[in-house]
């Protein structure tokens, strides 16, 4: 699921991305299957895939995304000849890549685990600001935000453990909600390949408080309106942290161990380990527990909230783009803005020469312009960036999206450049960076009509005028 979430990403704005999956991979995904994305089907014992990729794709591919435990640096290497760049899907850091970037999503996950494992050029994207997730993550995140003391009311309880559930650990849980006691409203979700499927689906219609969902495509609403999760600890632990859902905690897979055990050292999980008569027993005590220490799982949520944000995604896309030259050979890239850029955003709004362009040129208090960039960095409608150049931070660019009578979807393009970084295409290169970013949509820059050094920047990305003082992009 994470490498869908990253292509539906890129597909959003304007990327072509197409699969190369193992034979059961769409029955096991229903969601890949039902997608648009080009689908290419691979035997899983095929012993030239490097050879049937290049057939299939003659042209080559901007990146090679690599998700699975079975591939390694021989497969990657055989892969260069057609894949202009790869990057790599891992959390496991056991086995040694060929790869450009590579991005592990695992919460404190060191450079050092990698060392021994890449070369010293691969870029590395670490940590759970990296986590894929669905956007509908972050816009729950944005507009169901936690309650800001513990709830006092019954608890509701999501159950959640996987697409199949092979050793049935679905009905362990709810055998020990029975033995906790405790009253609750309890979501059940189970995958249609689930054995247990017709049991549940009885228990359900048999239990007062007890609801069924077969392969939902809301779980951000379900998780936004739980209390209290229990569920494994794979990937769906960066949704559930996202938004801020405290969870008791099944190992159910050996690749799980050490991120179940990073999340209970934060405190945001209790972890539940041992066959399932000692699973059901603990997760009941588990329950009760928390049941009775509302303080704490409040706690436990405020840290599962502060580990994930749902950004990884714009992240990730950020990393690919291919940096852009300057005049001075260094190279400009972006990133997505964060808590501690707020600092060097104040400074340059409050500087004369960038103050005396801007269409307000009343220069910010402290106190307003934290509100301003609190305000931007929550919001679906803005992308905050900093260009750069380097190592050294050399300006911001921000997209604010536009609702325009005569078309969605379009961006107003706000950009500053640092004095110490100009005059050798810093603005330019950026400015190229978004159109790769968004190839297809419309970017538009109001300009004072006096502003000359900020209209020709413009002009040079290929930006025309538009009416009154504004100049726009259309699609590549």
């Amino acid at each position: 699921m994470r490498c869908k979430t990253l292509a539906d990403s890129l597909a959003s704005v304007g990327w072509h991305c197409g699969f190369a999956v193992g034979s059961g991979s769409p029955d096991l995904v229903p969601a890949l299957a039902e997608s648009t994305h080009e689908i290419f089907t691979i035997a899983c014992d095929a012993a030239d895939e490097a050879e049937m990729l290049s057939r299939r794709w003659p042209n080559g591919v901007d990146w090679l995304i690599v998700d699975h435990y079975q591939r390694d640096r021989r497969f990657e290497t055989a892969c260069r000849p057609w894949a202009r760049r790869i990057m790599v899907l891992d959390d496991l850091a056991d086995r040694p890549h060929d790869c450009d970037l590579l991005l592990d999503q695992t919460l404190d996950r060191k450079a050092d685990d990698y060392a021994e494992w890449l070369t010293p050029d691969c870029r590395l994207l670490l940590g759970t600001g990296y986590a894929l997730l669905r956007p509908e993550f972050r816009a729950r995140r944005k507009d169901h935000p936690r309650p800001a003391s513990p709830i006092q009311r019954k608890l509701r309880v999501l159950v959640t453990l996987g697409g199949t559930d092979p050793d049935n650990m679905t009905e362990t849980c709810l055998d020990a909600l029975q033995q906790s006691g405790i009253s609750a409203e309890v979501d059940v979700v189970a995958g249609q390949g689930f054995a247990s499927l017709d049991r549940l689906r009885k228990r359900s219609e048999s239990s007062e408080g007890f609801r069924l969902h077969v392969s939902p495509h809301n779980m951000g609403e379900l998780m936004a309106e739980a209390d209290l999760s229990i569920g494994a600890a794979g990937t769906t632990s960066w949704e559930r942290c996202c938004l801020g859902l405290p969870t008791i905690m099944l190992v159910l897979a050996d690749n799980q161990q050490e991120n179940a055990r990073q999340l209970s050292a934060v405190g945001a999980v209790k972890v539940i380990d041992g066959d399932n008569t000692d699973t059901a027993r603990g997760i009941a005590e588990a329950l009760k527990e928390l049941d009775e220490d509302r303080a704490s799982l409040h706690q436990m949520s405020n840290k599962a909230a502060a580990l994930c944000d749902g950004q990884g995604s714009l992240r990730a896309i950020l990393a690919l783009l291919p940096e852009q030259p300057t005049r001075d050979g260094i190279g400009v890239q972006l990133r997505l803005a964060e808590a501690k850029d707020e600092a060097i955003l104040l400074y340059w709004q409050q500087q004369p020469s960038i103050r005396a362009l801007a269409r307000n040129p009343a220069v910010p208090t402290e106190a307003e312009h934290r509100a301003w960039f609190w305000n931007r960095l929550r919001s679906e409608n803005c992308f905050i960036t900093l260009i750069e150049h380097g190592r050294d931070v050399a300006g911001m660019l921000r997209l604010d999206r536009l609702d325009t009578a005569d078309r969605q979807g379009v961006f107003e393009v706000s950009i500053v450049v640092d004095d110490r970084h100009r005059g050798v295409g810093v603005g330019l290169a950026a400015l190229r960076q978004i159109r790769v970013w968004m190839p297809d949509v419309e970017f538009r820059a109001e300009t004072l009509p006096d502003n000359h050094p900020s209209i020709a920047l413009f002009r040079s990305a290929g930006y025309r005028p538009f009416k009154d003082n504004l100049l726009h992009s259309t699609a590549a």
